[in-house]
């Protein structure tokens, strides 16, 4: 963007925080006020800022990281870019404990997408665990998961919002560490993923997420869900395998650590590999 659409955007953002207060630009002598041709030619922030990335850089990122993929990251790999450059609806749970690379797997595969100038949807759990992908957000920000959770609640993405637009034009959608998040939540996104799809096609509204490609991940021996004084059978009832999706889904375990080849000293190496083999 140019400087003058930047200087836009800024005023827009500021005008917004006043309004909301009560006042505005207009009450402040000497300050601009946001050129509203400028910022219609990009109505739509989240799907710019998607499209923003840097495709030599992430060109670069991902022909260094590809040599570095484990046999079976590779694999996985592989099988996800086949399934977005053929446009074949696929739904992934992507199985690991920590080590295993998971995290270095979907970066390699958002650096090969977005290189591509195709959109990829890096959610997390928890916002923790978020930063650690290229681009992350929480799952329940950019989905707008509700907080309390039913059978028949769905996310709060209206059909025509700015939302929606990059959702449907979104080439794969990331999830981390999901054992931590509730079934409902997953199928709350079924439910408005389709909704949103069918204007693509009819035949969207009978798959999995609307036929977007769809990777979940995590460990369900590292962290659950937490529902408070419930019994072990109910959390282990309300954990994403426990759902209606599940039978629908591929799973891609890794296994390898990869901790054990990061140049550690031998009995520390052996230690880790001692624990990797008794955890598996």
């Amino acid at each position: 963007m140019s400087q003058d659409e930047l200087q836009a955007f800024c005023l827009l953002e500021i005008e917004k925080l006043l309004q909301s207060n009560g006042k505005s630009l207009r009450n402040y002598a000497g300050i601009p006020i946001p050129n509203n041709s400028l910022v219609s030619q990009f109505s739509n922030l989240i799907l710019l800022r998607e499209l923003q990335y840097d495709t030599v850089s992430l060109t670069r990122e991902h022909d260094v990281n590809i040599f570095n993929l484990n046999e079976e990251q590779r694999v996985v790999y592989d099988k996800i870019i086949d399934c977005v450059s053929n446009k074949r609806h696929e739904f992934f749970f992507g199985y690991g404990f920590g080590g295993t690379g998971k995290s270095f797997l979907y970066r390699v595969l958002s650096a090969r997408l977005r290189s591509e100038k195709k959109i990829v949807i890096n959610v997390a759990s928890s916002g923790i665990a978020s930063l650690l992908l290229p681009g992350g957000k929480t799952a329940h920000s950019i989905f707008n998961i509700p907080v309390e959770l039913t059978e028949d609640i769905v996310c709060r993405i209206k059909k025509d919002s700015p939302k929606a637009e990059v959702v449907r034009l979104a080439d794969l959608i990331i999830w981390d560490q999901t054992p931590m998040t509730n079934k409902l939540a997953f199928e709350a996104l079924d439910k408005t993923l389709r909704d949103i799809m069918v204007s693509v096609s009819d035949r969207n509204k009978d798959l999995p997420f609307g036929g977007k490609v769809v990777i979940l991940g995590g460990d369900f021996r590292k962290v659950l869900l937490v529902i408070p004084k419930d019994s072990r059978a109910e959390i282990v009832t309300a954990s994403i395998n426990a759902s209606v999706l599940w039978k629908y889904c591929e799973v891609l375990q890794l296994t390898k650590n990869m901790r054990l080849a990061s140049g550690l000293e031998q009995s520390t190496a052996q230690e880790l590999r001692s624990f990797s083999d008794w955890i598996l």
